[in-house]
């Protein structure tokens, strides 16, 4: 498991590579004052790290908890819901939770890229996108269901599911997929999927073994189904939500409740995860305002993939955010709203240069990343496709970042 002291190192270790006198003068690329370039560079990872060491440190367990001055003000997304405020049917009691086992399949390895491996990359990139628009197929069945007042059926998801482990644990091509700004159905259906593929990433940051991934990823596709209640024009409002508006939003978990409760015979994890994925770690979150280990672990994960989703992806007044900047926001403005134990994990799961995405290097070449170091994850493997004039290479060149001290990623590109 990736250790945050490492990760910290890595940080570290850059910082003293920029400023090392040996390394060769090079084009001093232009300053620019959009959101990304802000973040970019040296200077945007030395932000995360200045916020991980800022928020995060390490208990007496060995994990990572979160700090904050008692002067400070805690960031609060979502205040919490009027105690009177209770859903029509309290949650039933917990049950034992069936078995949900998922075939084991061997991991697959990072490649040479070769003319065999680049028909073997696309390839994947076809099978991945097909999983990708079956997820969302099979979620507008879901939302078609509720709409018409039918209870809705978890069988379909579950056959599906063994293959969305497979492809989240194995490569990142679906991971990069669920974090691109282009939907492929409405909102609510594009959210579940790419939450759930967040959930997973967090899960192999837990190290889940499959039979728990399987039931982290069906509560996640379902997580917020009590949304398809909430009126489109509050959903997609531009603009600041009125209180009366914001409150239709809060009832949420209680409206997904009443659609999954007849679930909670055989997968009683899913009605709670549904009905406390709003609820935060210090009691902010609503519709019961639960604290720490009152709230059931998946929803605490839930809870995480649905912030991150949310900041990749923006919202009707803000663009979504890149994927480091994603996670430094999170580390800086949640910290007390979720479990440090979470917020690690999604930090592990989650690559900072995910495998197949583009970055600029410092040389100001434009590369591929092709292998992610896990002990130092901002000195990934990468592929050089352009030199720093713009021209595409024949053959790309492989550079391993870890042993080339003096060049480093600038910022990642979105295509």
């Amino acid at each position: 498991m990736v250790r945050m002291r490492d990760i910290l190192k890595s940080y570290d270790d850059l910082q003293k590579e920029s400023n090392t006198e040996a390394r060769p003068v090079q084009p001093k690329p232009q300053q620019t004052h959009d959101t990304e370039s802000q973040f970019s560079g040296i200077g945007g990872l030395d932000a995360i790290r200045k916020a991980i060491q800022k928020n995060l440190q390490t208990g007496e367990s060995g994990q990572i908890f979160a700090t904050r001055s008692k002067s400070e003000p805690v960031a609060t997304a979502n205040p919490s819901i009027p105690p009177d405020v209770t859903p029509s049917q309290p949650p039933l009691p917990p049950k034992q939770e069936p078995a949900f086992v998922v075939p084991p399949t061997p991991v697959q390895t990072v490649q040479t890229i070769t003319e065999p491996a680049m028909h073997k990359e696309s390839t994947e990139d076809a099978a991945t996108t097909k999983l990708y628009m079956d997820l969302h197929r099979i979620m507008e069945k879901v939302v078609a269901d509720i709409k018409n007042d039918q209870p809705i059926s978890v069988e379909p998801l579950k056959e599906i599911i063994p293959e969305l482990i497979t492809s989240v644990s194995n490569s990142e091509s679906l991971f990069l997929r669920a974090i691109q700004r282009k939907r492929y159905a409405t909102w609510v259906i594009s959210h579940s999927v790419n939450v759930a593929v967040f959930a997973l990433k967090i899960g192999c940051g837990l190290k889940y073994p499959r039979d728990k991934q399987a039931q982290l990823a069906l509560a996640a596709l379902l997580h917020d189904v009590g949304m398809v209640k909430v009126p489109n024009r509050i959903l997609f409002k531009h603009g600041k939500l009125t209180d009366a508006e914001f409150d239709h939003i809060k009832e949420h978990p209680v409206h997904g409740f009443e659609i999954v409760k007849h679930l909670n015979d055989d997968y009683p994890y899913i009605v709670s995860a549904v009905y406390q994925e709003q609820e935060r770690e210090d009691g902010t979150g609503y519709p019961q305002g639960l604290k720490s280990n009152e709230i059931s672990e998946y929803a605490k994960i839930l809870g995480v993939a649905d912030v991150f989703e949310a900041l990749v992806h923006g919202r009707t007044y803000r663009d979504g955010f890149i994927t480091y900047n994603a996670i430094q926001k999170i580390i800086e403005s949640k910290a007390k709203q979720f479990s440090p134990k979470i917020i690690r994990a999604l930090v592990n799961g989650v690559s900072m240069y995910p495998v197949g995405s583009l970055v600029k290097l410092s040389t100001d070449e434009i590369a591929r990343v092709v292998s992610v170091n896990t002990l130092r994850p901002v000195r990934p493997v990468v592929e050089v496709l352009e030199d720093n004039e713009g021209r595409k290479l024949k053959t790309p060149l492989r550079i391993n970042l870890e042993t080339e001290p003096l060049i480093y990623i600038t910022k990642p590109i979105t295509e």
